[in-house]
């Protein structure tokens, strides 16, 4: 079907202004947009990749010879204010006192001189006034899009909506475009399917207008180019709209050798998005304005669903449930009742007997047919063999067979909706795990800063600074709260999980207060005056004995190739290294299949085999495991699973009789630290701890770190507890382990005292991933 068909459902400049920038994108909105420099700095700040910046000219005197001379052989030159690519300059190569730009042109210092004047007087800023002029790192491309053009930056342009990525296009650079990735200049623009980041066509704007192709200038297919990175592109631009809370957002990125770099954001981005997937843009708008998206990640979730080219197969739906005209019915209220229904095609109203339900029940939260529905009822009394009458009018997701006989057992037909509706809870309530990242909005973002400052000063308590707490405390409490109570044998499993999340929530919105440590404590526990002395105890018997780790030291590109052979030995190829700029752990595990390594670290060999132990031997393990079971639970986590295994990963790294010096006591240290930092600040607990136990200030300074984060002004008394769990954790697995089996531990995510539910799970699976040998993965 040609694309001018679908000409009611194409966004126009009008409608686009009328409907949504003006709706959804505030002037502040779009001055945040338009100002390069801030929306840099805020980014970067939130861990999304930009271009570095070199400098920035905001007055004419700063145009010096020198300054000129002192420029990188490579830069971009831009407008902070600009838009549609004005005045863009791409210098690749200096060339004596010339430079090159990326289509060869030659540009003397004349040229350059007059270009940035012209950027000053705002000629290329929206407002038409006064700019400033940035100079920039030059963006290398990914090796894969030399197949696509030799010329210039490639670059994404992605449209968000109600955190939703809608649709995308690439653009590449050509000859006539001047190496510029602007469609008006001559570049040209390639759909991208959502679901897969594949290319699936090609415009090009030409002397009589804009034409489809099906092949580059070059020669290659315009459909089937797979975009790098995809998966990090969608996140991170749904992050962005969730960041800026710009409504209606363009993000304009590249993916360069090193990843993803945003190069600016738009709150009025332009419509040949369109034109370059031949699909309309309005229909995509309407289609999600009214949804309800919680987090960046469900905004991915819901663009592949909807906006993926995958066709839907006829199998992929499911029949309607066949119901008789008499059947069992579950009312879900606080003491769930299984009733029994009529189903009638002539009523107009539903009935529920009325010694069943109290004066006021006016609408009824029921499970029939393995469905869950709410509908309004009628108290009366009934005196038949049923409890309540239900319209076939409420009814319309089902087929009703009046010839259908009341068969079953209520018992086993209620066991059936019970399984089915915890298998629903269960999936519901780790969605809403996996969008509490704790350690995301605990983690100080200038760390780094304050270390230094710290270390030139030592009565000095750092003042941390963290990401924008960005969860909506409102919603989480509202949905833990929606869940159902069932009269099933794991429903406690669910029912704990739920009020530690609702913990988790209460905890990050107390940071930076006094009742953070109060709600900390709740998550994690607390540690006590007998946890306290065990631990010192433990320390001083360690210390008569403790020998310093002399093992070989092994640089970060190293240890990734140890790390990577543990992983290839266990058959966890789906497992990736990501190196961090800055992070409180030298290395980390997530829930993502990711490997996070700080940049910069080194590890002796003994501590790297000890962390192969303890971060894949066990966190990986128990994680893959958990995958393999029927619920979820299992691999995010039961309530309060994280003591057990970071326990369990402590005995396993300490089973290997390793040499680790003060790295072996670091566990009963970070006790010690959260009991006395409930009486101190950071100084005064960082000279404490290195004066009674003879610590070095590097690991002084990381003990104190992990037990202080959550506070801005680190004066303050009260601590993060969440690192007892690996003290009081081994512990615990010591005590199990002398009764009980280290299998029983490896089934995925679980507590010790949670192990006793697992000869009610149907359909669990013996863990496949163990250590002492080759795992069976």
């Amino acid at each position: 079907m040609a694309f001018k068909s679908y000409a009611s459902g194409i966004l126009g400049m009008n409608a686009r202004n009328l409907l949504y920038l003006n709706r959804y994108n505030s002037g502040a909105n779009k001055h945040f947009a338009d100002d390069k420099i801030f929306t840099k700095r805020f980014l970067q700040s939130r861990n999304i990749g930009v271009a570095k910046l070199f400098h920035v000219i905001k007055h004419h005197r700063d145009l010096t010879p020198q300054f000129f001379e002192a420029l990188p052989d490579k830069f971009v030159l831009k407008p902070n204010r600009g838009f549609a690519g004005g005045g863009i300059m791409v210098i690749t190569e200096k060339q004596g006192p010339n430079w090159l730009t990326a289509s060869g042109r030659v540009i003397d210092p004349e040229h350059l001189f007059l270009q940035c004047v012209d950027i000053l007087e705002g000629k290329y800023s929206i407002s038409g006034v006064h700019d400033d002029v940035i100079f920039e790192e030059v963006l290398e491309p990914h090796t894969d899009f030399r197949v696509l053009t030799q010329v210039g930056l490639s670059d994404v342009r992605v449209i968000v909506f109600n955190k939703v990525p809608i649709m995308a296009m690439l653009r590449v650079p050509t000859a006539e475009s001047d190496g510029k990735a602007n469609m008006e200049l001559g570049a040209i623009g390639m759909g991208i399917d959502i679901g897969s980041g594949k290319t699936t066509g090609a415009a090009i704007k030409g002397k009589t207008g804009t034409h489809f192709i099906r092949r580059l200038p070059n020669g290659e297919p315009a459909a089937g180019f797979q975009i790098p990175y995809w998966e990090d592109i969608l996140l991170d631009c749904a992050k962005i709209q969730q960041y800026t809370k710009i409504g209606f957002l363009g993000v304009d990125l590249v993916i360069t050798k090193t990843g993803v770099k945003v190069l600016e954001i738009n709150a009025r981005p332009g419509l040949k998005i369109q034109i370059a997937n031949k699909i309309p843009l309005r229909r995509r708008l309407e289609k999600i304005s009214d949804l309800k998206v919680l987090s960046a990640e469900d905004g991915v979730k819901v663009a592949k669903k909807l906006f993926s080219e995958k066709l839907v197969q006829p199998s992929d739906f499911h029949q309607k449930p066949i119901i008789g005209i008499k059947e069992h019915v579950m009312l879900n209220t606080e003491s769930p009742q299984r009733l029994i229904a009529q189903i009638s095609l002539g009523a107009q109203e539903n009935i529920i007997d009325s010694a069943l339900v109290e004066k006021g029940f006016t609408v009824g939260d029921i499970t029939i047919g393995e469905k869950r529905l709410k509908i309004p009822f009628t108290r009366k009394t009934i005196k038949e063999d049923y409890d309540m009458v239900i319209s076939a009018k409420y009814l319309k997701d089902f087929y009703i067979d009046p010839n259908k006989k009341l068969e079953k057992e209520a018992s086993e037909v209620f066991a059936s909706v019970e399984n089915k509706v915890l298998k629903n809870l269960d999936e519901k309530l780790c969605e809403l795990d996996a969008q509490i990242k704790i350690l995301s909005q605990i983690n100080p973002q200038n760390l780094q800063e304050q270390k230094e400052l710290f270390f030139a000063h030592k009565n000095y308590n750092p003042r941390f600074i963290y990401r924008e707490f960005n969860i909506d405390t409102d919603y989480f409490r509202k949905e833990l709260k929606r869940f159902p109570k069932l009269n099933h044998p794991l429903f406690p499993l669910y029912e704990k999980k739920i009020i530690e999340l609702r913990d988790k929530i209460e905890m990050l919105a107390a940071r930076d207060t006094n009742e953070f440590q109060d709600f900390s404590q709740k998550v994690y526990g607390k540690v006590s005056r007998h946890l306290y002395q065990q631990a010192v105890e433990f320390v001083q018997q360690k210390r008569r004995r403790m020998k310093p780790d002399t093992s070989e030291e092994l640089d970060l590109k190293k240890a990734m190739e140890v790390l990577q052979e543990f992983l290839d030995v266990h058959s966890l190829k789906n497992w990736r290294m990501k190196i961090l700029e800055d992070s409180v752990a030298d290395i980390q595990v997530t829930k993502k299949e990711s490997i996070l390594l700080k940049k910069g670290a080194t590890f002796q060999k003994n501590r790297l085999q000890a962390l192969l132990i303890h971060e894949i031997g066990t966190h990986v393990f128990r994680f893959e495991n958990g995958k393999r079971q029927p619920l979820r639970i299992f691999e995010r986590g039961t309530a309060g699973y994280l003591q057990t295994e970071e326990g369990l990963a402590v005995y396993n790294q300490n089973a290997l009789g390793l040499t680790l010096g003060d790295k072996a006591i670091k566990s009963a240290l970070l006790v010690i630290a959260i009991y006395m930092g409930e009486k101190m600040g950071f100084a005064d607990l960082f000279q404490y701890l290195r004066t009674t136990y003879r610590l070095d200030d590097e690991m002084t300074w990381s003990v104190c770190i992990k037990v202080k984060r959550g506070y801005g002004d680190t004066n303050q008394k009260g601590t993060f507890t969440k690192d007892k769990v690996y003290f009081a954790g081994n512990l615990d697995v010591e005590k199990y382990l002398k009764k009980g089996k280290i299998e029983d531990l490896y089934v995925g995510k679980i507590a010790i005292e949670d192990l006793p539910y697992m000869e009610f799970v149907e359909g669990l699976k013996k863990p496949m991933f163990l250590l002492g040998g080759k795992s069976k993965g």
